[in-house]
């Protein structure tokens, strides 16, 4: 696969489950991936918004706003995908917040916007696949979520959110624990559903 521009492929594109669909040369590559990573930040924006989940754990909100960006990330694994993912999914939030769509949290929106900028932290210098590959989305996951937890934290200690009561068990260690847990979870998961373990042989 070639290069496109100063916008180079991250080196574990081959390790991509989805990366197939777009294999060739066709001229406006770059351009169809930079349509396919906004359509993912928007995505991952509304289903924090609108997707109902069962799951009423402390930082449950990354497990619906991961896997989107993931799946952008693998359908066009350039550098900075995710931080492009991210900006969409920032620009969708603030539109939906302008029109009072939705009933968006602080920590939820901080995991949302975190998100893609971690997967890209995390993807830095990554190789073609393997344990480790999981490992960064994992970690990517993790830190999202424990600045979403912060924002949280702030939140609560500056009595910004007149709308609900938090009491030391909503920002205490159990409530710290199930961030750590939700983010950890929704980078793994996503990134084994989305990327191999092993590249394939070339």
């Amino acid at each position: 696969m070639t290069e496109s521009g100063s916008w180079p492929y991250g080196d574990y594109w081959r390790a991509s489950r989805l990366r197939p669909a777009l294999a060739g040369g066709a001229a406006g590559l770059w351009s169809r991936e930079a349509a396919l990573l906004a359509v993912a930040g928007v995505l991952a924006a509304c289903a924090v918004t609108f997707l109902p989940t069962p799951i009423r754990a402390p930082g449950h909100a990354i497990l619906k706003a991961t896997l989107p960006i993931v799946a952008g990330v693998a359908l066009a694994p350039r550098l900075w995908a995710g931080s492009l993912c991210g900006a969409a999914a920032a620009a969708s939030t603030g539109l939906m917040l302008g029109l009072g769509l939705g009933n968006l949290q602080p920590a939820a929106v901080a995991a949302l916007l975190a998100i893609g900028p971690a997967i890209d932290l995390a993807m830095r210098g990554a190789g073609r696949g393997g344990w480790t590959l999981y490992l960064r989305f994992a970690l990517a996951g993790l830190a999202a979520n424990l600045f979403a937890f912060a924002v949280r934290w702030g939140v609560a200690w500056l009595a910004l959110d007149g709308a609900r009561l938090h009491t030391m068990q909503q920002i205490g260690p159990g409530a710290l624990a199930s961030f750590a847990l939700c983010g950890l979870a929704a980078g793994l998961v996503s990134g084994v559903l989305c990327f191999r373990g092993a590249a394939p042989p070339e």
